[in-house]
């Protein structure tokens, strides 16, 4: 077919390519005169790009600019998620070729008393001139049926009226995301309550009538402007849970120690730089949060702390641990992660409730000996980013209930034969970015193991006794030097993912074509000059990248490949064709052909960009009624 006939033929299907159907007959365009004619195919290809450029926000440009360009318009999925209140459900489009992708109707499910309280709400935000009328009201209603929880949040309010004192009989009180600046003094006459919520407003400081709450067990100033812990906190005994992230405190005082009951401390996120000694009389404290903030060193007294379960002190400026770290025996979880410490005290093995070691990004070097051996519940263990040039010393026992393992960005060369011989339950090990330049001849011992990353080191060979890995499913060896793969590779029958980017491949294997789970396989940036026709095999792939290399062609057995959604074809400097069963591929959305010639293509095609090349594929090769009686 010329390409003059292609663009008369396109002129009539080109609203194929936006998912519509055309209505046009056939001999519809040979009828008009040649100007007209000429004008509708160049409206015809205008209207294309801009229906190209609109679903991907292009604003005009031209596709070919572009590096990559949807081929078919998807719904785009929702970020963020709704309260539980909010049920998603989809909407079918008004008509069958709209070409837009179907919407989501948000339905309220409440229940009627619910549906009372946000429409109390509501009227309440909507009336903000009559405020305080409306809040005694609320009042009134609060004190007559003798309710013991008041929710007033989200209603804007900036001062609660002094009635409030005649509601003795409350025993919660939430005033979240409101606009209040201070607290009256009668709240202090609510003796019975025991939580109080006040987060996210602009609170400076609290009334001291707060201490006469005898009975408050839980109190809530996250996300206000506290630049200190306000005194009369410390004279309420009975506090259990004590939340303060998100304020601008600066320091914890000394009397802290006279919260005897407090199980829950929270004060991440401020701007915290020491903890007071008297931190230690607070025996009965089981989590403690202090991530964010400035600290420099943890007290020793944090030792007499003994039913702490949860220690999190990430992201802080500490260069070492207290020695009396080993003295918390019920210690579940430490957060050390992003500090500055060079090492670790050895006495941490007695927290033998440990089921998690993360000291990701700090100076480590090495670990004490058998550290890891001596805490039997460790299922997670996180060394990446630090200065380890090996393996923790302590052998295979180390790693005997490891789940995970993540030594990433250090500077190991070698794993040791063996090192995973015991490690039977291990599912994930990262090794990425370190100096690997061999793996060890018990690799095929790595049973277990459901995802390997091995990235960024200097790899030459894959040892064939991979093909043991036979519960295997993301494989990741981008950025080594290998040559070639193994034929083993495709006895590896729950492979999802293979990512070989930027090696020095030349030919992948025919076996390759025995993954038929696999849906992801990057092979970008290497030498590779053809693919096997085994390619084709792969029913399951949806994201192929072939880009940066030295193809020559694609075989047309990618056809087959009716689940593939992504395909990168750009800088192959020799491909000069494209197979016209790569039409055939339904499921296609994106491709990338920027920087590969395509000179049998005409270029008045590859200038309008991958759509129009499909397009043309379809018309031009023996499979134009398959494709067109398919859509």
């Amino acid at each position: 077919m010329s390409v003059t006939s292609f663009f008369r033929r396109f002129s009539i299907d080109v609203d194929n390519v936006g998912g519509s159907s055309s209505t046009s007959a056939p001999g519809s365009a040979s009828s008009s005169g040649p100007t007209k004619r000429r004008g509708r195919i160049a409206a015809s290809i205008d209207s294309a790009r801009r229906r190209l450029s609109l679903q991907h926000g292009a604003g005009g440009q031209d596709p070919v600019h572009l590096q990559s360009i949807a081929l078919r318009g998807r719904g785009k999925s929702e970020n963020g998620s709704l309260p539980d209140l909010i049920e998603k459900r989809e909407t079918p489009p008004t008509t069958a070729n709209t070409g837009v992708s179907a919407t989501k109707r948000v339905s309220v499910i409440a229940t009627d008393r619910d549906r009372a309280y946000f429409l109390r709400q509501k009227n309440m935000r909507n009336n903000k001139g009559h405020a305080e009328k409306d809040l005694l009201k609320e009042f009134h209603k609060c004190k007559e049926a003798q309710d013991q929880r008041l929710d007033l949040s989200s209603i804007e309010i900036t001062s609660i009226p002094s009635p409030i004192k005649e509601l003795t009989q409350l025993t919660e009180l939430f005033l979240y995301k409101n606009k209040l600046t201070c607290l009256p003094t009668e709240i202090g006459q609510l003796v019975n309550l025991k939580k109080l919520g006040l987060s996210e407003n602009a609170l400076t400081s609290l009334p001291d009538s707060l201490a006469s709450l005898e009975s408050l067990e839980t109190l809530d100033l996250r996300h206000n402007k506290l630049t200190e812990v306000p005194s009369v906190i410390y004279k309420i005994g009975s506090l259990e849970t004590l939340w303060l992230r998100y304020n601008r405190i600066v320091a914890v005082d000394e009397q802290i120690g006279n919260l005897s009951k407090l199980k829950m401390l929270d004060v991440r996120e401020n701007k915290i730089r020491e903890l007071p000694s008297a931190i230690g009389k607070l025996t009965s404290l089981v989590v403690c949060l202090v991530s964010y903030n400035h600290l420099t060193r943890v007290p020793e007294e944090i030792g007499d702390c003994h039913s702490l379960t949860q220690l999190d002190l990430q992201h802080n400026d500490l260069s070492e641990l207290p020695y009396s770290i080993g003295k918390l025996v019920n210690l579940v979880r430490i957060g050390i992660r992003y500090n500055k410490i060079r090492c670790i005290p050895s006495e941490l093995e007695s927290c033998q409730q440990l089921e998690e070691f993360i000291v990701e990004s700090n100076h480590l070097q090495l670990l004490p000996p058998n550290l890891l051996t001596m805490l039997p519940k460790i299922h997670t263990v996180n060394l990446s980013r630090n200065e380890l040039t090996a393996f923790p010393a302590g052998g295979p026992q180390q790693f005997v209930s490891t789940v995970t393992i993540n030594m990433e960005h250090n500077q190991i060369s070698k794993i040791p034969i063996g090192i995973f011989s015991k490690a039977t339950r291990l599912t994930k090990l990262n090794l990425k970015e370190n100096e690997l330049v061999s793996l060890p001849l018990d690799m095929g011992s790595w049973t277990s193991i459901t995802e390997l990353n091995l990235s960024t080191n200097q790899l030459k060979v894959l040892p064939e006794d991979i093909e043991k890995l036979v519960n295997l499913e993301i494989l990741v060896l981008s950025n080594n030097q290998l040559k070639k793969l193994p034929n083993q590779i495709g006895n590896l029958n729950k492979l999802r993912e293979l990512d070989l980017e930027e090696n020095e491949l030349e030919t992948v294997p025919t076996e390759i074509g025995f993954l038929q789970h696999l849906t992801k396989l990057w092979v970008q940036s290497n030498k590779i000059l053809t693919l096997p026709r085994s390619i084709g095999n792969l029913c399951s792939l949806q994201d192929l990248r072939l880009g940066e290399n030295n193809l020559t062609a694609i075989p047309e057995e990618i056809g087959h490949l009716d689940s593939l959604k992504s395909l990168y074809l750009n800088d192959n400097s020799s491909l000069h064709n494209l197979p016209f069963e790569l039409a055939l591929c339904q499921s296609l959305e994106i491709m990338s052909i920027e920087n590969s010639p395509l000179s049998q293509i005409p270029p008045e095609i590859t200038a309008g960009g991958p759509s129009l090349v499909i397009q043309y594929l379809k018309m031009q090769g023996p499979y134009r009624g398959v494709v067109m009686n398919s859509q």
